[in-house]
């Protein structure tokens, strides 16, 4: 029964969804490309940033935060409880980085407080220890203060909305020194946490992580809110934003049977209207559940918190946001849970595993939820990926900040070499090679590399990827296809196929093609599996005469195309001519799916006159061939397929 609630539950959310849609904004075209433009922003800092040896002797375990933060005083007052796993054993002084602009007041270790510490500049704290380090796990105190700094998107920010203050964080990609002594890495996590907030009553802060207790504090104005999470994390993905929130509670029941609660922050302002209409990440939450295992961290919450900064921030379990009205942008921020924070690119040349998932799967919910604006997703993305064909979806160059988060190669060739991928296993197929890649306890809330998917993908297909990742992942541009055809008799008809690249990194892009093929009455897709160029394809019988054909009508390929011609000739299996020739004769072949290998000419006596290799040549359009050196008289033109042989005679004069 549980389960079957949950479906109507979802049936009624799209319901509403589609309804609700008109008023949503769509964000497929320039707010997508500003997400890319801010999130390229972000990029430089992450490429460019490296880590200090100094801060690589432990390992980060478990964070208990205390932060004193009033949102109408640019102004932070912390005490953090580090737990640490030394990994050298003459550990005996500590480097924490934090910004020089703020003060650092003491530490504590082992219930002293008498130790030592320097501010040795570089943003960096180094705490002398005169006492063994525990050789597992120890703990260290920190208390500081102070207004941070601002860097790279504004890492400690205060603004206002309407008419009150706010207080938000953005660490990515290294900015969380700015306002938090800790240990800037992408490969050191921290197992968990805990935060304690002391703020004015009024007041709501949302961070990672689910909501214990907001406790007011006896003879105050004020309160300490306590947010515990239980999932490694990366200190760049701490976030805090703190104002008057409204807060609106949201259950998103899973096909599975368990529930995530879903916590908005919004600002009171914008509350009603939100609360007046569907809840627009529920549908998506489902969805992508359904596709690829539950919330990843479900047990729980996922939230969002509103803030001024234009897009969005992916913080684990509760993404910050512009707004809630962004249809796309609350789609792929959301996707990042699961491809971006439960698995991680292990390299920025496999960024598009974050990015093109993302970018995908907004254009799944479109598909699934609002299947009116599918096509305009998949139109734009093509369009988008269009616009370069110098680089390829695999990043060459990994000090080139524009070149990793590009929008065309990244983000648009990236989602649709997963699109063309589902075409090619089929769904079943596609998305049980995902499931698996995502799932896979050896990767999960770690850190991927491009052959971990194409690995599951194949295990799942059984079939190998190397030509498509070749020519479609290293590879660079796309093919643009002309297609020609013609009625045969018995209800057939032929087509001939011939393919261009616009990069030559790539030969051919050997994929299946899909046309629809139909009449005035009657309609039927019909898929041609497409491994070599300039091939006849002989179609049929089929149950009706088309008289038009409409290549890849539901844009499975990013590829573009002429309109196919009909074309006469094509009805033809063997003909040369003219026939008598004196110069050169010209030859028509289209036999179904054959290559023609070799031409020769005899003359009567079996004597061989001419031989032309042709299979490098194209018959997408009549071959000619000289004559003119030949005498008068008969002769015999015998063509060798790969699968047989024709013969025929001319008369040259």
């Amino acid at each position: 029964m549980r389960l079957i609630k949950a479906i109507l539950i979802f049936i009624v959310s799209v319901f509403q969804l589609n309804a609700y849609l008109h008023a949503q904004q769509l964000f497929y075209s320039a707010d997508v490309e500003k997400m890319i433009s801010l999130e390229k922003t972000q990029g430089y800092e992450k490429v460019m940033f490296k880590e200090n040896v100094l801060t690589q002797d432990y390992d980060q375990v478990y964070l208990r935060a205390n932060w004193q933060i009033d949102p109408t005083i640019y102004y932070i007052r912390g005490e953090l409880v580090y737990y640490i796993h030394p990994l050298s054993s003459d550990l005996n002084t500590l480097y924490f980085e934090l910004s020089d602009s703020l003060q650092f007041n003491w530490f504590i270790f082992h219930g002293d407080t008498s130790f030592n510490f320097e501010r040795p500049g570089g943003d960096l704290i180094a705490l002398h220890l005169n006492a063994p380090f525990n050789a597992n796990i120890d703990s260290v105190t920190l208390n500081y203060e102070g207004a941070p700094p601002s860097s790279g998107f504004g890492s400690f920010n205060q603004s206002t909305h309407l008419n009150d203050s706010i207080i938000w964080t953005l660490s990515e990609p290294y900015g969380s020194s700015d306002w938090f002594p800790g240990k800037r890495s992408l490969t050191d996590k921290l197992d968990s946490l805990d935060v304690f907030i002391k703020t004015p009553m009024k007041y709501h802060a949302g961070t990672a992580g689910i909501l214990v207790s907001e406790t007011p504090i006896s003879g105050t104005d004020e309160k300490m809110i306590h947010w515990r999470h239980r999932y490694p994390i990366a200190n760049y993905l701490i976030g805090v934003a703190i104002t008057n929130y409204a807060v609106i509670n949201e259950i998103a029941l899973l096909h599975s049977g368990d529930s995530v609660k879903i916590i908005n922050y919004i600002y009171p302002e914008d509350s009603a209207i939100y609360a007046a209409n569907p809840p627009v990440a529920i549908p998506f939450l489902q969805l992508y559940s359904d596709y690829f295992g539950d919330y990843p961290f479900k047990e729980e919450k996922y939230g969002h918190a509103q803030f001024n900064w234009g897009g969005g921030m992916e913080h684990q379990t509760m993404s910050f946001v512009y707004g809630l009205e962004y249809y796309e942008l609350v789609a792929h921020e959301l996707a990042h849970q699961w491809f971006g924070n439960k698995v991680t690119c292990g390299s920025w040349q496999d960024i598009w595993l974050n990015e093109g998932f993302a970018t995908y799967l907004s254009g799944l919910c479109y598909e699934q939820l609002a299947p009116q604006y599918w096509t305009l997703f998949k139109q734009g993305r093509q369009a988008s990926a269009f616009t370069d064909s110098t680089g390829s979806v695999f990043c060459e160059d990994t000090s080139d900040v524009s070149r990793i988060f590009s929008g065309s190669l990244t983000y648009s060739k990236g989602a649709y070499l997963l699109h063309m991928l589902r075409w090619k296993l089929g769904d079943e197929i596609f998305f049980k090679g995902v499931y698996e890649y995502i799932n896979d306890t050896t990767l999960c809330y770690g850190f991927a590399r491009t052959d971990d998917l194409v690995q599951h993908l194949e295990a799942a297909s059984g079939q190998q990827l190397d030509e498509f990742f070749n020519d479609w992942f290293y590879g660079k541009g796309y093919p643009i296809y002309h297609l020609k055809w013609a009625k045969l008799p018995d209800n057939k008809i032929n087509i001939a196929i011939h393919q261009t690249q616009n990069n030559p990194t790539v030969s051919y892009f050997e994929m299946p093609v899909p046309l629809l093929l139909k009449n005035a009455l009657h309609d039927t897709l019909v898929v041609i599996q497409n491994d070599a160029n300039d091939l006849t394809y002989t179609i049929g019988p089929l149950s009706f005469i088309p008289d038009s054909i409409f290549f890849d009508p539901d844009l499975w390929l990013l590829a573009k195309k002429d309109t196919p011609q009909y074309d006469p000739m094509l009805s033809q299996l063997v003909a040369i001519y003219p026939n008598p020739a004196s110069d050169a004769i010209t030859i028509i072949f289209h036999g179904d799916q054959e290559v023609v290998e070799e031409i020769t000419l005899f003359d009567l006596t079996g004597k061989k006159m001419i031989s032309l290799n042709t299979a490098a040549a194209s018959f997408y359009d009549p071959v000619t061939i000289d004559i003119s050196n030949l005498s008068g008289g008969y002769y015999l033109v015998n063509l060798r397929t790969n699968k047989q042989q024709y013969v025929q005679r001319m008369v040259k004069f």
